[in-house]
Parts: C-alpha cells; structure tokens; sequence
C-alpha cells in the first residue's frame, strides 16, 4: 500500500476522512493532545498534520506539517503535493470511519446485517477488516466518485483507478 503514513491533530477530522478515502493510512482521534500524538509518531513512524505550529516545534517530531488551508479538500490536495503521493493514491480501500482496511465480501456473510432494501437493490459489498462496517455502491458512492474525479483532476492525474 502507501507509504506515507500520517497522524493528524484535532483541527484536521475532515482532512483525515478524505486521506482514509484516498486509501492513507491516517490516524486521527478528536481526544488526542499534543503529547499523545508526538508519542504515536515517534513509535509507528507517523507525519505529524496539524493546523498548530507549536508541535511542529518539539523537537521529537522528526516529520510534520503545516496544513496552511481551512479547507479539507485544499488541505488534502496540499498534502498530496507537499509529499508527492499523487501516484500513491488506492482510492476507497481504507474505513473512512475507523483507518481500518476494506476487503469485498460476500452478500451471504453479511446480510443478517443488511436493511431489506439495501439487500434487494444491491449486490456487492465491502466491509472494514477493522471495525466491521459495511460498505455498498449506494448513492453516497456516486458522490465520492464524482469527488474522485475532480481530485483526479486537480491533481493532474490520467490515470483510471
């Protein structure tokens, strides 16, 4: 998979669902303090993302950066540039909720947990290996799929994934 492996601050929970969406490895809880996160980037190898300087400044941050945008889709196009992943990109194999990986499933496995609708429209799905939610192409994957594409775009990217 990639590379690049983040943890990002408390400013940053938008930003971190996009990166998971874009297939990074990206930790983020809203209750982690400065201390915590410099910890869990020095012992797995972690960017610091942060939105405040400060960290940056500790000297056991051996890699961090300043996400200069407000936004999270600049802020994730920043980030993408700032370390050259453009190519690195596995779009919708990580949980967006949880960082865990996502790995098809069959519909007979999991449709004790399924919606009666959601089991009569649709026939493909996919679950975290993690945290177990399930994923299907229900209207939300329309959505992220037209994000895809403009990311591709704005990334400069020809390729089809």
């Amino acid at each position: 998979m990639n590379s690049a492996r983040f943890i990002l601050d408390v400013h940053l929970g938008k930003l971190a669902r996009l990166l998971r969406m874009a297939g990074f490895d990206t930790l983020y809880r809203n209750n982690l303090d400065d201390p915590e996160i410099i910890q869990i980037a020095e012992e797995e190898d972690r960017i610091v993302l942060t939105r405040d300087r400060g960290i940056l400044k500790n000297k056991r941050v051996k890699r961090g950066h300043f996400v200069k945008s407000p936004y999270a889709k600049e802020q994730l196009r920043e980030v993408i540039d700032v370390f050259q992943l453009k190519n690195n990109i596995h779009f919708l194999s990580r949980c967006i909720a949880c960082n865990g990986n996502i790995e098809e499933v069959r519909k007979e496995e999991i449709e004790k947990e399924l919606k009666p609708g959601t089991m009569q429209y649709f026939h493909e799905f996919f679950r975290c290996q993690d945290c177990g939610k399930i994923y299907w192409e229900g209207s939300h994957f329309d959505r992220m799929m037209h994000f895809y594409e403009e990311m591709k775009q704005d990334l400069g990217i020809n390729r089809n994934e």
